[in-house]
């Protein structure tokens, strides 16, 4: 973790932003959740901010390419507001559109630590049921989306934790929630116990990447 001078702040001194995954929004109850457990980990309530694409749940449904904009555009008013790169977790889908404005919108520079919660990196077969949408086009294994993003190297300069679960029952686990690097700057974790959308509000899954950020 390093502030934009150089510096190193303590834990808890960067700005976190939450992002939701497909069909979800900010306002969904385990996000409040996941707040109160960075609070409690010593954050301030300021520092500490969630995403919504849209008001609606199931609504939630375009592509991570167009979504990645509006991660980059919060993200570089918190690097203002506050003088320093941006920690981001996000869930799902939410991910990927995190990982598109890192890799291809010019955002390494603006975040430190990325941490992805059950994220179909490698894509999810159950999309296929969501052909229909851009984003579920976005989740086919070997979809265009993921192709990109998969075909070469994070940059170096922004950590990655990938938490994924053996009992995620909408990402096969391991395989598809996992980062396909093998890098200094890449950490996949494995839990047991969370499902899918649990994986935001679990303690012990928060815990395992808190002290990452």
């Amino acid at each position: 973790m390093t502030s934009r001078d150089g510096s190193t702040p303590s834990p808890g001194e960067e700005p976190v932003l939450l992002v939701h995954g497909y069909g979800d929004t900010g306002g969904s109850p385990w996000w409040s959740t996941l707040q109160r457990y960075f609070r409690e980990a010593g954050y301030d309530r300021e520092r500490i901010s969630t995403l919504s694409f849209g008001a609606i749940p199931g609504t939630t449904l375009w592509s991570p390419r167009q979504y990645a904009r509006t991660i980059g555009r919060r993200i570089e008013r918190l690097r203002d507001r506050f003088d320093s790169r941006v920690d981001v977790v996000a869930h799902s889908m939410g991910g990927l559109g995190a990982r598109w404005y890192v890799e291809h919108e010019g955002g390494a520079g603006n975040v430190d630590d990325l941490v992805t919660l059950g994220t179909p990196h490698q894509g999810t077969s159950l999309a296929y049921t969501q052909l229909f949408t851009p984003g579920g086009r976005a989740m086919v294994p070997d979809s265009d989306l993921l192709t990109e993003l998969n075909g070469r190297k994070p940059p170096r300069g922004v950590s990655y934790t990938a938490v994924w679960s053996d009992d995620d029952g909408l990402i096969r686990p391991g395989e598809r929630a996992s980062l396909p690097f093998e890098t200094s700057n890449v950490d996949n974790v494995r839990v047991t116990g969370p499902g899918h959308m649990s994986l935001v509000s679990d303690r012990t899954v928060f815990e395992r990447y808190v002290g990452r950020l």
